[in-house]
């Protein structure tokens, strides 16, 4: 199968369009954003955004996936990972995103990125740990990842908005502290 080749202008459009969105979300609530402004923000015309997009929140959607496909290649670069080192990955990766994520906190968006995320987890969980076997069943692996995500996710919420926060090794040393203390 000969593999698409994409049009450097139109995707050249499409990264405008996701810079606009973020761009124009940094100053007002998402809701209250129009394709028009996306569009005209972008120096593009309404037409060029629905050639490449359906709507304002296929842009998100996009943006979203693009960051979990980032994430995913954090996990490509190492064979054998401990649990330190997936959660130190895990706030490394969000600390060089911390202005998108703080831009999702203010828009009330930041549960629609966990969503994609969920999404790739099996990918990751396959990068990161093989084929080992470590669940009884598919839906024990899934309520296993689900149950890690969401305890990382909800930690990255609050770490996000301290001044001073800790490093991501400071947070994986202390999660670790945190679960030999639970065992």
């Amino acid at each position: 199968m000969v593999e698409k080749k994409k049009n450097p202008i139109a995707e050249q459009s499409r990264q405008w369009l996701i810079q606009s969105l973020l761009s124009l979300m940094n100053k007002k609530n998402y809701a209250d954003i129009t394709v028009t402004e996306i569009a005209e923000h972008a120096l593009l015309s309404r037409r060029t955004f629905y050639r490449i997009f359906d709507s304002k929140e296929q842009v998100l959607q996009q943006c979203f996936l693009e960051r979990c496909d980032e994430y995913i290649t954090y996990f490509q670069k190492d064979e054998h990972y401990r649990l330190e080192q997936i959660v130190e990955t895990f706030f490394i990766f969000w600390e060089k995103n911390i202005d998108f994520l703080l831009i999702l906190q203010r828009n009330h968006l930041f549960y629609y990125l966990l969503e994609e995320l969920n999404e790739v987890l099996p990918n990751i969980h396959d990068i990161v740990r093989g084929d080992q076997n470590l669940y009884g069943s598919t839906l024990e692996k899934k309520f296993a990842l689900l149950a890690s995500a969401g305890a990382l996710w909800n930690i990255l919420s609050e770490w996000i908005q301290i001044d001073n926060r800790p490093s991501p090794k400071e947070i994986s040393e202390m999660m670790l502290r945190i679960l030999a203390s639970n065992s």
